[in-house]
C-alpha cells in the first residue's frame, strides 16, 4: 500500500510537471485585503495555484513548516510588523525559492534594495494579467541554475576521484618507497575537499558583507575571487561565494532589471 502510495504521488507529480506552468504553486502576501483577492482572482485566471496571506510573519511561519510545498513568492514592500524586504531577505537565506516584489514604489533606490536582497523581479501596482502569465518563468530559472550546480559537483567530485584511480596503477615498490609521502597528500587532499564542501549557513550578516562587497566592486564587474578576498571570513570558499552570487544575481532576469536600471538613469 506504501508503495503504491508512493507511485500514485510520483504519477501525480509527473502530471502536474506536464501541464507546467499550469498549476504554479504561488504564496501571495499583501496586507491589503481587496489588492490580495484581486491578485488572486488574477492568479486563478492564468491557472496557477495560489495561497493568499495577509501577514508576513504568518507566510513565513507556513514556509518553515514545510507542510504545502510553493514555486515562488509574490509578495508586497509596504506591509507593517514585517515588510517585503525583511521577508525577502529570510526566504532567501532559508530556502531556495524565487521572490517577486510588489509595490506602487517605482523609486529607483527601492527596485535596487529588493535586486540587493535576492528578488527576481519588482512590479508595479495595478499588476496586470500579461505580467504574471510570466512570472513561471522565474522558476525555470531557478531550476535550470540548479542543475547547472548540480551538475558543477558532479564533474567537480569525478575530478577528484581520477588521481586515485591512476595512482593504483603504479608498481608496488614504487608505492613503497612514497608511502609516507602519499599520506601526507591524501590527507591534505582530504581536508581541503571537505573544506571545499562545508555548507555555510549564510546569516543576515554574511549575507550584508556579501552585499558589501558586491557594492565595492560593482556588479558588473563581481567575480568570487575578489568578493572571498574584500569579505576576508575564514570559513568561506571561492565555491561557496559562487553559489551565492549564482542564487542573488547571476540569473537572466535579475542582469535584464539591472540593465533597464542603467538605461532609466
Amino acid at each position: 500500500m506504501a508503495a503504491m502510495g508512493g507511485n500514485q504521488r510520483q504519477m501525480m507529480e509527473d502530471a502536474a510537471e506536464d501541464k507546467f506552468p499550469e498549476g504554479l504553486r504561488v504564496l501571495a502576501v499583501d496586507d491589503d485585503r481587496v489588492c490580495l483577492k484581486v491578485l488572486e482572482v488574477l492568479l486563478r485566471h492564468c491557472k496557477y495555484q495560489p495561497t493568499m496571506v495577509m501577514d508576513a510573519k504568518k507566510a513565513l511561519k507556513i514556509l518553515r513548516a514545510g507542510k504545502e510545498q510553493f514555486d515562488l513568492v509574490l509578495t508586497d514592500v509596504r506591509m507593517p510588523d514585517m515588510d517585503g524586504f525583511q521577508l525577502l531577505e529570510l526566504i532567501g537565506l532559508e530556502m531556495d525559492l524565487p521572490v517577486i516584489m510588489l509595490s506602487v514604489d517605482c523609486d529607483k533606490k527601492a527596485v535596487m534594495k529588493g535586486i540587493n536582497h535576492g528578488a527576481c523581479d519588482y512590479l508595479m501596482k495595478p499588476v496586470h494579467t500579461n505580467e504574471l502569465k510570466n512570472i513561471w518563468q522565474h522558476v525555470q530559472s531557478r531550476r535550470r541554475s540548479q542543475a547547472i550546480s548540480h551538475m558543477s559537483r558532479d564533474n567537480d567530485d569525478d575530478q577528484r576521484v581520477h588521481p586515485g584511480t591512476l595512482a593504483k596503477n603504479k608498481d608496488s615498490k614504487s608505492k613503497s618507497n612514497e608511502k609516507d609521502g602519499s599520506n601526507e597528500n591524501k590527507e591534505s587532499t582530504r581536508a581541503s575537499t571537505t573544506h571545499k564542501n562545508t555548507r555555510v549557513k549564510w546569516t543576515i550578516e554574511l549575507h550584508n558583507k556579501f552585499l558589501e562587497a558586491i557594492n565595492q566592486i560593482g556588479l558588473d564587474k563581481a567575480a568570487p575571487n575578489k568578493i572571498l578576498e574584500l569579505m576576508n571570513v575564514d570559513c568561506l570558499t571561492r565555491d561557496n561565494i559562487a553559489s551565492h552570487l549564482q542564487v542573488y544575481f547571476l540569473s537572466p532576469c535579475l542582469i535584464l532589471m539591472f540593465a533597464l536600471l542603467l538605461f532609466i538613469v
